[in-house]
């Protein structure tokens, strides 16, 4: 018998070091092949929702010129992060890559550009500078194809064993097939055949990519305004690209409360740039919620969170496995707009809990129950994010003005008004 456990725990580990030998085959293929190319100025990448052109240090002071006297502001270009809140308004971003040259990112929805056969074109006259008396001028012109239609769907299905997420399959501005593979946590990247080493199965359908897992695999804990839920970090990379098919589940529970609480993940609906450290700030304009209009909106820097009574939602089924027992669920289904982009996020989340022998939960409906209002508002609240996963950042909660309204709680309320189950900032 000992025999028989020692030649078990040698074939296993056997197995564990030729997966760990594959992972870092494939790792090592993928550092080597995301190697960028040695950029020369006026380059321009193109990414689904804006570009960027990289801009050598020594002609950072004819852009901060263009800056300053274009919007009209002051440059500081020794204080970056204010800059780039003044920039901001008008889609625009100043950063600093590892050589102290610059990377200079512009908004597809920013100023000053134009739409010219099928292109986005904005027009930068630099000067660089020769003599303390003057320079010589030189334009820059930043163009990339108009993506026309943008991957805005997500559908995300949530059972005490499972989570798949459904995305569209990402093409670039020029509208080519990328090859991809894929990034957990942002450190351990596969080929996409190689997906079972870290225990997933991808699979493409039509124009839908379609990825399967068992959470207590690649889930990570996180918490939300208090509120905790299993969050997938996972991104498709290809080249100098990302794509998110970062998701949330809710924790796994047999009760329920009286309200439900789900959270969206902020991001870009495209291709992002591959290991940026800039992320986007999005801010939330517009929610729709198609099963009810009586929600309340929460935000931070990281997601969207909807608070709906449960009673609106709920929904029993018998169990597939049990005739005899009951299971809870509930689907729920979202249109987010934000200020900075003008394309909508429609957003999908199906939950469903355990089966159980008595009634499924304290609310069991055998379709979602309607409700009636004149006028419903909405609140809007702006949160901190707590987190114990590192690839969420933990913020900590802005200072508020006393005079603020806040509820009991002591939360700040920026109401929305809504029509026809839309909230809008009023």
């Amino acid at each position: 018998m000992d025999r028989i456990r020692l030649c078990i725990s040698l074939r296993t580990i056997l197995l564990q070091c030729f997966i760990l030998r594959g992972v870092m085959c494939i790792q090592k293929r993928e550092w080597v092949g995301s190697l960028t190319a040695k950029l020369t100025e006026g380059d321009v990448a193109c990414y689904s929702e804006y570009m960027e052109m990289w801009i050598h240090g020594a002609r950072i002071e004819g852009l901060a010129a263009w800056l300053s006297g274009t919007l009209r502001i002051q440059v500081n270009l020794e204080s970056l992060d204010q800059l780039n809140l003044q920039l901001s308004a008008c889609g625009y971003s100043l950063h600093k890559d590892p050589d102290k040259n610059f990377i200079f990112r512009v908004s597809y929805t920013g100023c000053f550009l134009q739409q010219q056969r099928g292109f986005h074109v904005l027009t930068l006259n630099l000067v660089k500078r020769i003599t303390r008396f003057g320079g010589r001028r030189h334009s820059f012109i930043m163009t990339c194809p108009v993506v026309s239609v943008l991957p805005a769907r997500e559908e995300i299905q949530c059972d005490p064993e499972n989570i798949q997420v459904i995305r569209q399959v990402p093409h670039d501005n020029w509208n080519n097939e990328l090859q991809w593979d894929l990034s957990l946590s942002d450190q351990l990247i596969v080929a996409m055949e190689d997906a079972s080493l870290i225990q997933m199965n991808i699979v493409t359908n039509g124009s839908d990519i379609i990825v399967r897992g068992r959470r207590r695999e690649i889930l990570s804990p996180v918490k939300v305004m208090e509120n905790e839920g299993e969050f997938l970090a996972l991104k498709l990379v290809s080249g100098q690209y990302a794509y998110s098919m970062e998701a949330m589940c809710p924790t796994v529970t047999t009760s329920t409360a009286d309200e439900t609480v789900m959270h969206i993940f902020k991001r870009l609906l495209g291709l992002t740039k591959r290991g940026s450290t800039h992320t986007e700030e999005l801010t939330v304009s517009d929610v729709s919620v198609n099963q009810t209009q009586n929600f309340t909106v929460h935000e931070t820097s990281e997601f969207v969170s909807l608070i709906i009574p449960t009673t609106q939602i709920l929904q029993t089924k018998t169990c597939t496995d049990s005739k005899q027992l009951l299971q809870s669920f509930y689907r729920v289904d979202v249109v987010l707009t934000f200020k900075e982009t003008n394309h909508k996020m429609h957003w999908t989340m199906e939950n469903t809990m355990p089966c159980t022998a008595g009634p499924a939960a304290s609310y069991v409906t055998s379709s979602p129950a309607p409700h009636i209002t004149v006028r419903p508002t909405l609140n809007f609240i702006n949160t901190s994010l707590s987190t114990e996963r590192a690839a969420v950042p933990t913020h900590t909660q802005p200072k508020q003005d006393s005079s603020t309204p806040r509820d009991h709680d002591g939360n700040l309320h920026k109401p929305f008004t809504s029509h026809t189950g839309r909230g809008r900032l009023v």
